[in-house]
């Protein structure tokens, strides 16, 4: 049998049982099938610009680059440049993150010459400006490797968003040392990607809401080019858009390491 045969049947089965799933544990369980089999990758490496908009309408832009490589046991590491403008270049942030353990992420400021790593306490502040917390970059990288004791799902409904089909499950994270309570995703039940996150405070309160749009296929992997990270308690957002996205390059292990970030790319 062919390999193009083996991936449509493969890509079948997902659709037909995603249709048919009843928990939303199982949808996650055919997401990490994806990953593992169709969609499987290795690392990754992003070219992207920022447009920070606060509540008056004043704007920032920042231009980045971001390295992503994956680990047994679910683990991942990320290295992410600031390139411009000038008053960022070489600010850096490398994230260590493990689904079912400790985060662990560390930030080199140019002008302090030394790397700083993020405390529990300072995980909820702002990402070098934007409206992207510490927190919410491990959130998005690992929230679909979350077990049931790392944070307890639930199926809450099936609804469209923006002329897609998608599944809305809810995670309510005990295990991990998220500042969040709750976060609702969207699903798209015709090829099982996050399409949008709400992140509510322990009081129940909307704080954020990301949503994922201009999703495109890197070879069989699709992957969202845009993003928009709106803060609801402020009025502000960030929008980030990927000018370039490369899976599978062969990043070095050395990358990923507090001597990066001190003497750069």
């Amino acid at each position: 049998m062919s390999k193009q045969w083996i991936v449509l049947i493969g890509l079948t089965c997902v659709a037909t049982s995603s249709a048919g799933a009843t928990t939303a544990r199982e949808l996650l369980d055919q997401i990490r099938q994806l990953n593992q089999t169709t969609r499987t990758w290795n690392d990754r490496t992003q070219h992207l610009s920022l447009q920070i908009v606060d509540r008056l309408g004043g704007t920032r832009q920042r231009q980045l680059i971001m390295h992503f490589k994956k680990y047994p046991e679910e683990r991942n590491r990320s290295l992410v440049f600031f390139e411009a403008p000038s008053e960022v270049r070489g600010v850096s942030v490398l994230q260590w993150t493990d689904p079912h353990a400790k985060d662990e992420q560390w930030l080199f400021m140019p002008a302090l010459k030394r790397v700083r790593q993020i405390s529990a306490a300072a995980k909820h502040e702002s990402f070098v400006g934007t409206d992207f917390s510490y927190d919410d970059l491990a959130v998005i990288s690992e929230i679909t490797d979350w077990s049931e004791a790392d944070a307890a799902t639930k199926l809450l409904r099936d609804e469209d968003l923006a002329g897609k089909s998608c599944h809305v499950i809810e995670f309510t994270p005990a295990g991990k040392d998220i500042d969040y309570g709750k976060i609702v995703t969207w699903l798209s039940a015709d090829d099982l990607v996050l399409l949008k996150f709400e992140m509510y405070d322990k009081s129940n309160k909307l704080e954020k809401v990301l949503t994922l749009s201009d999703v495109r296929d890197v070879g069989r992997i699709p992957t969202a080019f845009r993003w928009e990270m709106k803060n609801e308690e402020n009025g502000s957002h960030t929008l980030v858009e990927f000018t370039e996205v490369k899976y599978n390059t062969a990043l070095a292990d050395e990358m990923f390491t507090q001597r990066t970030l001190e003497r750069g790319l």
